[in-house]
């Protein structure tokens, strides 16, 4: 037994799932809180950090000193190198003796308002090049509220990074805030080195997730593989019974589609000749209970038109017939090659004298030796004389049909196009229905004929279809070219 089997087996699959996802689902928690629980504590640690470095240098600047390097050097880049001036490079080796001594990764430096008191600007710096005097603008709102006093900056971002800051004032002998001695450090490193880390917790986890998985599955394994004879055992027996079963409901199904076939007989007979039979006997009811009454001239239309509907009634009941023999499977098809050609050709010579009658124009796109189509050609003739038979009739007086042969590759399309009133596009798909609700006031037409053809071509394992614009109407459907050998 493969462990695909083991995953076929819809309980033992479930359980997995949702161990699994347990156990993912915790493993994230955890590492969400730790990764969240290290950064704060970082952060925490790493703030009270900077923060003593820059109370201690805050301390051991001379702001006297720091005030008249920044009153002798008044402009930008005054101080251009750390040993320029004694004053300068005094307070620039205490930074960079503390920068070196506590490992620091950013320049500690001092920052000081402008003249307005407006804009902050650096000041010495441990950093072996000065930018002395150049604008710091992208402090942090925390250095406004308490330059004074000193602070912590908690986590924040500028275009250079993220980053932990702390400030502490340097004053001179009056006791006023000269500058403030500032101290970084970059975030994103630290943050960098814990995402390492988590990334090599997580590949080691899933590694004994696996693991585990492995062994969880190679058990399971081993339990369903005892499982699986007896349950081969009952399938076996489960079979047989299954094979009774479905021969029983062919049997069983075969009795119903009968039945049905008789229902549906029945119902179809009873709503289609009702409208015929019942002008047939109302008409003749009139001639017998008037003959005295009426006139010659009337007793002849009135049993003319009784003649008519049972003309009418004669092919509704051909129709009806010939289209549930073919829906019941009933009617086996005989295939055989044919010239689609010669059969187009004679069904539209012999409606020529109708179609000239309505003065109706006939085009028609019809080449020779197209080559010969395969089926049952009394079936695919009636198909054809439907469509034009439908298109004849709706064809405005005066209108157009068109008639052509199209080469689809291994069938042939044979369209049907005539104008008219179109048919609505949400009918197109019932249009071939048995009940397509249309008027049917023509009578000599049976309601059916676009019904039988779509069920012949069905037989033929053909296409047919019918579309509309805003001009013309169009039928057509598909019938297979002959394969040599055939």
């Amino acid at each position: 037994m493969t462990n695909n089997t083991i995953w076929k087996n819809r309980r033992l699959r479930q359980i997995i799932l949702l161990v699994s996802g347990f156990i993912v689902l915790l493993w994230l928690l955890i590492v969400v809180l730790f990764y969240n629980f290290t950064v704060s504590k970082h952060e925490q640690y790493t703030l009270m950090r900077l923060a003593g470095i820059a109370n201690s240098l805050a301390l051991q600047i001379d702001g006297d000193i720091h005030e008249k390097i920044f009153q002798t050097y008044t402009s930008k880049d005054d101080i251009k190198r750390s040993d320029q001036d004694s004053l300068y490079h005094s307070i620039h080796k205490l930074l960079r003796k503390n920068y070196i001594a506590n490992m620091l990764k950013s320049p500690i430096y001092t920052i000081t308002t402008n003249k307005s008191d407006m804009f902050y600007e650096f000041g010495i710096t441990s950093d072996s090049i000065p930018y002395y005097r150049h604008p710091y603008n992208s402090y942090h709102p925390t250095l406004n509220r308490e330059y004074k006093t000193g602070g912590m900056i908690p986590e924040y971002t500028d275009e250079f990074g993220m980053w932990l800051s702390a400030f502490a004032p340097v004053k001179n002998k009056e006791g006023k805030t000269v500058a403030v001695v500032m101290v970084d450090e970059k975030l994103d490193i630290y943050l960098s080195s814990v995402r390492d880390e988590l990334i090599k917790v997580f590949l080691l986890s899933l590694a004994v997730f696996m693991l585990m998985m492995f062994l969880l599955l190679w058990q399971l394994r081993k339990i369903l593989m005892r499982e699986q004879k007896d349950k081969n055992i009952i399938e076996d027996a489960n079979n047989k019974i299954s094979r009774i079963n479905d021969e029983l409901s062919a049997a069983n199904q075969k009795l119903n589609s009968l039945d049905m076939f008789r229902k549906e007989m029945i119902s179809n007979i009873s709503h289609d000749l009702r409208t015929p039979l019942a002008t047939i006997i109302g008409f003749l009811d009139l001639v017998r209970k008037n003959k005295g009454d009426l006139s010659e001239e009337d007793k002849n239309k009135y049993i003319d038109t009784a003649y008519a509907e049972a003309q009418r009634l004669n092919r509704l009941v051909s129709d009806l017939f010939e289209l549930s023999k073919l829906e019941s499977g009933q009617i086996t098809i005989q295939k055989e090659p044919f010239n689609i050609y010669e059969l187009v050709s004679d069904i539209v010579q012999k409606y020529q004298l109708k179609i000239k009658a309505k003065h109706v124009d006939l085009n028609y796109e019809i080449i020779e030796n197209l080559g010969m189509a395969y089926g049952d050609i009394k079936y695919i003739d009636r198909v054809f004389q439907n469509l034009l038979d439908n298109a004849v009739r709706y064809v405005y007086e005066g209108g157009y049909i068109k008639i052509s042969i199209l080469d689809g590759g291994q069938f042939f399309k044979i369209k049907i196009c005539n104008s008219g009133d179109i048919i609505p596009k949400q009918d197109l798909e019932v249009v071939f229905d048995r009940y397509y609700t249309k008027e049917k006031t023509d009578n000599a037409r049976s309601g059916l004929g676009l019904a039988i053809a779509k069920s012949i071509c069905t037989l033929h394992d053909c296409t047919i279809r019918a579309e509309s614009d805003d001009f013309v109407n169009s039928f057509w459907f598909t019938v297979p070219k002959e394969i040599k050998g055939t």
